[in-house]
C-alpha cells in the first residue's frame, strides 16, 4: 500500500463503514461502484487537514479484458482539466464467474433495497481495503515523484 492511501484509509474508514451501513444498493452493486465509493469516502473525504488531491470519481476508467473471470483494472484521474500521466491512481480487483470464486458475489445476498447485515459490512470493508491496498500511482518517478505515493515498505 502506498503511504497516501494508508493515511487516507486510517482517516476515513469510519466514513466508508457508515456509507455501507446506510446504503440500500450494495447487494446489487458492481466492483466499479465500490471503487467509486472508495474514491468518494476514503480518498476525497478530507478530515479538514490541507489535502491538495481531489480524485474524479465520475471519470474512472474500467478495463476488463476477461470473460466470466479475470482482472478489472481501474484508472482514477485527478480532478483537473486534462490529467497528465502522473495524475492518476490505479487499482485492480480479480473477479470470478460465481459466488464460489468471486468475492463480491459471495458477499452479496441479492436482496435489493435492503441494508447490509453486520457480517456483510465487515466483508465489504475488507474488500474495499483490498481495493485501496492495491492502489499505485504510475509514473511516480523523477521530477514527478512524490514521497507520499511511495510504498509503505521497500520490497528490495
Amino acid at each position: 500500500m502506498i503511504k497516501y492511501c494508508m493515511r487516507k484509509w486510517d482517516e476515513n474508514k469510519d466514513k466508508l463503514e457508515a456509507a455501507l451501513r446506510s446504503g440500500t444498493t450494495w447487494n446489487g452493486c458492481r466492483y466499479s461502484d465500490l471503487v467509486k465509493l472508495v474514491v468518494n469516502q476514503i480518498l476525497n473525504n478530507s478530515t479538514g487537514d490541507y489535502d491538495d488531491y481531489h480524485w474524479d470519481a465520475e471519470q474512472i476508467t474500467e478495463i476488463d479484458d476477461g470473460d466470466y473471470q479475470g482482472t478489472l483494472i481501474y484508472l482514477i484521474p485527478l480532478s483537473t482539466y486534462q490529467p497528465s500521466e502522473y495524475e492518476y491512481l490505479m487499482t485492480y480487483v480479480g473477479y470470478g464467474s460465481c459466488s464460489g470464486c468471486d468475492t463480491l458475489l459471495a458477499i452479496q445476498n441479492y436482496d435489493d433495497g435492503s441494508k447490509l447485515d453486520d457480517s456483510q459490512v465487515r466483508d465489504f470493508m475488507v474488500l474495499c481495503k483490498d481495493i485501496v491496498s492495491s492502489m499505485i500511482k504510475p509514473y511516480n518517478t523523477g521530477w514527478r515523484a512524490s514521497e507520499e505515493f511511495d510504498p509503505l515498505y521497500d520490497c528490495n
